[in-house]
């Protein structure tokens, strides 16, 4: 880790001696997107949304070439407090040695839905709860990353550290009292035309907090690949999970780790229509058991027309045995209208 941090730190300073800033410009990006979701199986009544997430991105050239971007999400808080946090920022300098980011609660490069070809959106991150367990990223954490230049077959490889998260955290703010750090690592490769594989790995350093009952220390990873050729895209991807215990593995009530298994299908009848296909598998994996899990299985049809600067979407989803229950299952459709900008 200590090298890690070193050759981070290196990079910086020398693109601080390097470079001085010229003014750059402000742009301002996001979606206007309306849902109706009606959900059957689960205690809850049919929802009416607008989502009102905006991106603010300023960005300039250095007069070495290289090039800096900062962004800013302004996301609502939660409950109906009608206030908004500027959370999720980034500052990134790019050039030909590569790219730098300082991230707070951003820049993840999890590959848990690299397989995914959805035509909506990935399943398992809409209004409904479904228990998964997937792997952690350094998205969840205040960062900093180093991203390579592309390198034969279109490649790029990306190393980070983060800290425990600290959303709006300014400069020169202190970091918590405690909490794991993580490092990550992601590779994204282009072998051939159409075809796209990423995988992620991650683990996390104990914090030194005087106890020594850890068992198992958290870590994960995932890959995936999708395959273009014509109309239709495949997608194939698995990812991984160790959870931190401070009791045995061995114990029967104890994961050791959770396994999730991904396929998807897409298929584009014209410029303006795409259909999906997507189905995935959780386990929870014990290395004895004295009780029994049952495996989360998911599995999505969707489809997205666009007209003009409009898309409509539809989403039906099964869900079975949510949060590894035997028996707790729910259906899910979302219905969406988005313009983009």
């Amino acid at each position: 880790m200590k090298k890690m941090m070193k050759t981070l730190f290196v990079s910086i300073a020398s693109l601080s001696l390097m470079i001085s800033a010229k003014a750059g410009e402000l742009t301002v990006n996001g979606s206007a997107k309306m849902t109706y979701n009606a959900t059957s199986g689960q205690n809850v009544d049919n929802g009416i949304g607008i989502s009102n997430e905006l991106n603010f991105t300023a960005s300039g050239e250095l007069d070495n070439g290289y090039t800096w971007t900062y962004s800013m999400e302004l996301d609502p808080a939660s409950g109906d407090s009608g206030q908004a946090n500027n959370d999720d920022t980034a500052i990134t300098v790019s050039g030909d040695m590569g790219t730098v980011k300082v991230c707070v609660s951003e820049c993840g490069n999890n590959a848990k839905y690299a397989f995914d070809a959805s035509a909506y959106g990935a399943m398992s991150d809409t209004g409904l709860s479904e228990g998964i367990v997937y792997p952690d990223d350094e998205g969840s954490h205040n960062s900093l990353q180093y991203h390579s230049p592309e390198l034969p077959f279109g490649t790029t490889v990306s190393v980070s550290y983060g800290q425990v998260k600290l959303d709006g955290s300014s400069s020169n703010a202190q970091g918590t009292t405690s909490g794991d750090s993580i490092e990550a690592y992601s590779v994204t490769t282009k072998p051939v035309d159409g075809l796209t594989i990423k995988a992620s790995y991650y683990d996390k350093n104990d914090y030194d907090d005087g106890l020594t009952n850890e068992q198992q220390l958290e870590d994960g990873g995932a890959y995936g690949a999708k395959y273009s050729i014509g109309n239709v895209t495949l997608g194939y991807g698995k990812s991984f999970k160790s959870p931190e215990s401070t009791t045995a593995v061995s114990d029967g009530t104890v994961v050791e780790y959770y396994e999730n298994t991904g396929i998807s299908f897409a298929y584009s009848m014209n410029d303006n229509l795409v259909l999906s296909y997507t189905k995935e598998d959780s386990e929870a994996v014990q290395r004895t058991s004295t009780n029994t899990t049952y495996d989360i299985e998911m599995t999505s049809l969707q489809a997205a027309y666009t007209v003009g600067g409009a898309t409509v979407s539809l989403a039906r989803t099964d869900y079975e045995n949510i949060g590894y229950a035997d028996g707790v299952d729910a259906e899910e459709t979302i219905v969406a209208v988005a313009f983009a900008f």
